[in-house]
């Protein structure tokens, strides 16, 4: 009978109870044919510190609860004994991985991870301690299952399986392999199953051996699905990935398969050659939004340099075990799913009509399996181009032309066709037409010539209700207008060509003119709105009814004197159609402007009277030259400041013929000088402080001399701004009299003399 657990190193350090052991930090030696049993309700397994366990031989330990690492190690010390589960919804935990020698799921519930273990043995060059499923499912839940055992059998079953299933956001589930060296031949099969236990395992085989750069050389594989759903499916996409468009650049989600698989390698100097084995399931391909041709399905991965997928697709498909096998070489790592080939359309068109200048139609004939053409592009060989799935073209000249049809499919593939197109000449009708004035026969010559065969038929409409047939019509048109005639002839291959033209039928051109009446001696502009009718105007000829004759166009007539003179214009168009204008054209007399005022030399403020003498004249304008303005007949105005201004009158009549007067005015100024009789310099209030000439008005040759009781001159001042501050010499003057003189032009140059005396107060 076998020993149930032996030498517990620092058994203090290790706690084993009917709810778990607690491994603190112990040391914990079992030797072969040791069993330990972790059982109870929680009958957890959680390592702390530096635990360690040391089996040596054939030891196993059986927990039932949670198996927890928070130690600083990997737990196990060597490569020997294994750990069995045979608990419910087991759960890996804790903070560090654990390197299982080797791991049975005999558990009744399927165990978890959520923390990445390692199984096989965690020294140097692996173990050959094996992961044994049983009928248990592994959830990965987005860690990392590493199998330290390179023998093709380190993972058995017999209805278990792997769960790798979880999208980019939370995480992939990864099973690591750690193959290191293994020579050419093994075959690796990963046993994944779905969430619901369906089998979809992934195999690799090593067709050579790699050379490693360190002891553990390995390859990743990672397996989810998208949801079915309408397109655009095949979503979240792998990380990395941006799109699932087909070799031709357009969305292919509904021709890939539901699934991706991520696979990664690591520890290579030189990468072995590996043929990888794909499983899927009949819902990834066979669903209402997937159109996968499993027959022609095959293996793609993502490109990252060129940002899209590999196709086109080259694999082995056993459609029978739903599993596809591709030899990558050493190009195994990345993003793969299963796609099938694009189908192309097949490019096809007919053609209707055979004529040069006529409608050619080019109806698309084409084919497509399994998807639908959303675009043509026609060139129909003469330079021309057109679109959609019927298109008409003409052709000029005759000849054989190559047309070319590229048909595109929703699904990006492009097919191209070529036909000859045989065209016949067409005839090219012709004809000339001696035009006339109303009531005149016009006469049709044909100059059509047949093209292929020789010319059949021709039919005229004139445009104005009749129709002929025949080569060469006269007819005749009652009135003026612009009838559109047409004309269609036919050869033998009743090919036609059509002509219409608008022919011009006038009795004449239309004379017409227009001038406005105005005032007299002025220029008044003739504009000439005659048209010709049919043809050009040939020539103008013009009675301005005051003697002057022209032969131009547009005219510029001068009228000196007022009055009435009837205007004539003939035109003649190069048709010799004339007709005729006749205006009587009405000259207004213009107002007289003429003013006086009095008195003729003004003193400023005082009243001025003028006296409007205009004749022809209703209303007048006066601009006094200051600033002021009246509308009277007979102003006055008074000039505020002396000078001399420019008097304006406008004077206007009923007709708006006005006239302008301007005449000058010199406005005399009045005496307004002001000498104080005292002044207080140098006070506190700030005023009266200076002695002067204060005035309005400006003066010129200004000179003032101060004298004091003595007689001695005290202060002189040759401008009118310089005023005496009561100071000489830098000192304030006594209080007294004193005596002025000042002499000073006024603004109309007269010498004006003032002198007295002032009171200086202090």
């Amino acid at each position: 009978m076998k020993k149930l657990l032996l030498s517990l190193a620092l058994l203090a350090s290790s706690l084993l109870y009917g709810q778990g052991w607690v491994h603190n930090g112990a040391h914990v030696v079992a030797n072969s044919g040791s069993f330990i049993v972790i059982s109870g309700t929680k009958g957890n397994y959680k390592a702390q510190g530096t635990s360690r366990l040391i089996f040596n031989g054939d030891v196993n330990l059986f927990y039932t609860g949670n198996w927890i690492n928070n130690s600083a190690g990997a737990i196990f010390m060597n490569n020997n004994g294994r750990v069995t589960l045979n608990g419910a919804a087991q759960l890996f935990m804790g903070t560090a991985v654990t390197a299982f020698p080797a791991l049975d799921l005999l558990c009744s519930a399927n165990p978890t991870m959520q923390v990445n273990i390692l199984v096989g043995g965690g020294h140097s060059g692996g173990g050959i301690g094996k992961l044994n499923l049983f009928s248990k499912q592994l959830q990965l839940n987005g860690r990392t299952l590493i199998i330290n055992n390179r023998s093709e059998t380190a993972i058995t079953k017999t209805t278990g399986g792997i769960v790798s299933e979880s999208f980019p956001s939370f995480g992939y589930g990864y099973v690591q392999w750690n193959i290191r060296d293994a020579g050419a031949g093994p075959l690796y099969t990963v046993p994944f199953q779905t969430a619901t236990g369906a089998n979809i395992p992934f195999d690799y085989n090593v067709k050579n051996v790699g050379l490693q750069t360190k002891d553990s050389a390995y390859v990743t594989i990672a397996t989810y699905p998208t949801p079915t759903a309408s397109l655009p499916n095949n979503r979240p996409m792998p990380t990395g990935v941006n799109n699932v468009k087909n070799e031709f650049g357009t969305e292919n989600a509904r021709r890939m398969l539901d699934r991706f698989w991520i696979i990664n390698d690591g520890g290579y100097s030189t990468k072995p050659e590996i043929s990888l084995g794909f499983s899927y399931l009949d819902p990834e391909h066979n669903t209402g939004t997937n159109t996968i041709q499993e027959a022609n399905m095959g293996a793609i991965n993502w490109v990252a340099a060129s940002n899209k997928w590999s196709y086109p697709v080259q694999s082995r498909v056993i459609a029978s075990k739903n599993t596809l096998l591709i030899h990558t070489g050493q190009k195994f790592s990345g993003t793969w799913t299963l796609s099938d080939t694009t189908p192309c359309p097949i490019a096809n068109f007919a053609s209707y009509g055979i004529c040069e200048k006529d409608s050619v139609l080019f109806t698309d004939k084409s084919t497509v399996v399994d998807d639908t053409l959303v675009q043509w592009r026609w060139d129909y060989g003469n330079g021309n181009k057109g679109s959609g799935d019927s298109t008409v073209g003409h052709y000029s000249p005759a000849g054989n032309y190559k047309v070319r049809l590229i048909v595109r499919a929703a699904n990006g593939c492009e097919d191209t066709t070529f036909k000859n197109v045989s065209i016949l000449g067409a005839p090219q009708a012709n004809y000339v037409v001696e035009d006339t004035c109303e009531n005149e026969i016009v006469k049709f010559t044909s100059l059509t010539a047949p093209g292929s065969g020789f010319l059949a038929k021709e039919y005229w409409w004139f445009g104005d209700g009749t129709t002929t047939a025949g080569k060469s019509p006269t007819h005749y048109y009652g009135s003026a207008g612009y009838p559109n005639v047409t004309y269609i002839v036919y050869n033998s291959n009743l090919c036609k060509d059509t002509i219409i033209r608008t022919l011009f039928i006038a009795n004449k051109p239309y004379a017409y003119f227009m001038v406005k009446p105005d005032c007299e001696d002025l220029m008044f502009p003739f504009a000439n709105a005659s048209t010709a009718g049919i043809g050009t105007i040939s020539t103008y000829k013009w009675d301005f009814g005051n003697g002057r004759k022209s032969s131009q166009r547009n005219e510029n007539i001068l009228y000196p004197d007022s009055g009435t003179y009837k205007v004539n214009l003939i035109v003649t168009n190069s048709y010799g159609c004339h007709d005729t204008n006749a205006q009587n054209l009405r000259v207004y007399p213009r107002a007289i402007a003429d003013f006086k005022y009095d008195p003729y030399i003004p003193l400023m403020t005082q009243n001025v009277a003028f006296t409007n003498n205009s004749k022809i004249d209703t209303k007048w304008s006066w601009d006094f030259g200051d600033g002021y303005f009246d509308l009277v007949r007979d102003p006055q105005h008074i000039y505020k400041m002396y000078g001399t201004y420019n008097i304006t009158l406008i004077a206007d009549n009923q007709y708006g013929c006005a006239d302008t007067m301007t005449k000058s005015i010199k406005v005399k100024s009045i005496p307004l000088y002001w000498f104080p009789t005292a002044f207080t310099p140098k006070n506190s209030d700030g005023t009266n402080d200076y002695f002067g000439l204060y005035s309005p008005l400006t003066v010129s040759n200004y000179k003032l001399i101060i004298y004091n009781r003595y007689g001695q001159q005290i202060f002189e001042a040759k401008d009118q701004s310089t005023l005496w501050d009561g100071f000489v010499n830098g000192e304030l003057c006594q209080s007294g009299v004193y005596i002025y003189d000042a002499t000073f032009k006024n603004p109309e140059n007269e010498l004006q003399h003032f002198s007295g005396s002032v009171t200086l107060l202090r």
